[in-house]
């Protein structure tokens, strides 16, 4: 006579067999609505593409609608990541909705590795190889066959186009901006290899600077905190150089993601270029210029109150501007104002003077707030942060200036000898 498992086993077993066969049957794959796929003909530069298209949810219901596009030069890894990301700041009314084209290539099982490093880097790079350089004909690729074909076969806001790439990606994007300016008005360059052929997109730069004032864009860079120093330094560097030029119409941010790493930080890159990209179209808009360093405007080190007497007894304050990019600094230093708060013996006439910690030079200073050049920006800068407002024309101190990361010192003595309590503020306004 047999166990009486062994038939248990048995009926157990059919009984898996015909449970995994029926699940097998109604089984089905996700599909991501309101994609299609798109094989384009043989390209000029001898390649085959595909587009990946994302419609917005509205597209059908509203056929007299028309969309700003974001394309994405890495569609292959980043399109879905970047329809679900422009759906959620669709749902918050930090961006439009938009249309969303992810650049593909066509074949089975195509090596998307080599493939992008052949059309993305700009110029042979010795330390790369020869698979490498043939960026300009990308670009013009996507300028004479990509952007005709998705404005004439769908319903595209043709007055507003978005690049974005990570790594080559990203080199790819800062070189579109200056081989081919108002292509594109907006461009999102997550970890940007902007090292590759000896940072040659810095001379890109130069040249372009040489005869040019103006670059009517946005440009919203990243780099991971765990990113090699390559991308780091170089990036770091590249806005750096913007910034010195000085542009005019040209918005540019800068972010480190802290604790992420190479390809991590597209997530957070992405959003947050997103919503900086799209800034002049938000639907809701965001008090928030360069999103992701701060949400608010918060106190930067200290605020710090003493009696300030004669010669050298004055009230300083040290305080750090961190990360890769200048900030806005609000600097008061507080004496008639601290009447209303309750001080019985305020410095009348306090005088505010800023210097460079490390060189000791004086950068600027200010005696009566209200004889600052750029009052209404203070006075805005002043409701940003949340301080306490100066009575007009109090003989109280205060400037707005814009810092380079660095060390500095911000000196409270009275005018003439006047003595009394004084406080000093020190405080981040974005821009």
């Amino acid at each position: 006579m047999l166990p009486r498992t062994q038939p248990a086993l048995a009926v157990s077993a059919c009984l898996a067999v015909f449970l995994f066969t029926a699940l097998a049957a109604v089984a089905a794959p996700f599909v991501l609505q309101n994609t299609e796929v798109v094989a384009l003909p043989h390209s000029a530069n001898g390649r085959d593409y595909t587009l990946l298209v994302g419609l917005p949810s509205s597209y059908a219901s509203s056929p007299a609608r028309t969309y700003p596009v974001v394309y994405a030069c890495d569609g292959y890894w980043d399109f879905h990541l970047l329809v679900w990301e422009t759906g959620n700041l669709v749902v918050d009314g930090a961006i439009p909705e938009c249309i969303v084209v992810g650049i593909s290539y066509t074949g089975t099982s195509p090596d998307y590795s080599s493939l992008r490093q052949w059309d993305l880097t700009p110029g042979y790079d010795p330390s790369v190889g020869t698979n490498s350089g043939h960026a300009q004909e990308f670009l013009s690729v996507i300028a004479n066959e990509f952007i005709p074909y998705v404005e004439s076969h769908y319903r595209v806001d043709t007055t507003f186009r978005a690049l974005g790439g990570s790594s080559y990606g990203g080199l790819f994007t800062v070189y579109a901006l200056f081989a081919r300016p108002g292509l594109f008005q907006a461009y999102i360059a997550p970890s940007p290899s902007l090292w590759y052929r000896n940072r040659f997109l810095f001379a890109t730069e130069s040249d372009y600077a040489r005869t040019h004032t103006s670059m009517t864009a946005r440009l919203y860079l990243t780099f991971a905190g765990d990113d090699p120093s390559s991308i780091r330094d170089s990036t770091r560097d590249f806005a750096a150089q913007i910034r010195h030029t000085g542009y005019s119409n040209f918005a540019v941010a800068v972010r480190e993601i802290e604790g992420e790493r190479h390809s991590g930080t597209k997530a957070d890159a992405y959003n947050r270029g997103l919503r900086f990209a799209f800034a002049p179209l938000a639907p809701v808009p965001s008090t928030i210029a360069n999103p992701g360093w701060n949400s608010r405007s918060p106190l930067i080190n200290i605020s710090s109150r003493a009696r300030i007497g004669n010669g050298d007894d004055v009230l300083i304050a040290g305080f750090v501007v961190d990360g890769p990019a200048p900030k806005r600094v609000l600097i008061r230093g507080v004496g008639p104002g601290l009447s209303s708060l309750g001080i019985t013996d305020p410095v009348t006439d306090p005088r505010l003077t800023l210097v460079n910690f490390a060189t000791h030079q004086t950068i600027t200073s200010n005696d009566n707030w209200s004889d600052a050049p750029n009052l209404n920006t203070l006075v805005a800068a002043t409701a940003q942060v949340g301080a306490f407002a100066l009575a007009s024309n109090s003989r109280d101190a205060a400037m707005l200036v814009t810092l380079e990361p660095g060390i500095y010192s911000a000196v409270v003595d009275g005018v003439n000898g006047a003595q009394g309590v004084g406080l000093v503020e020190v405080y981040e306004v974005l821009p």
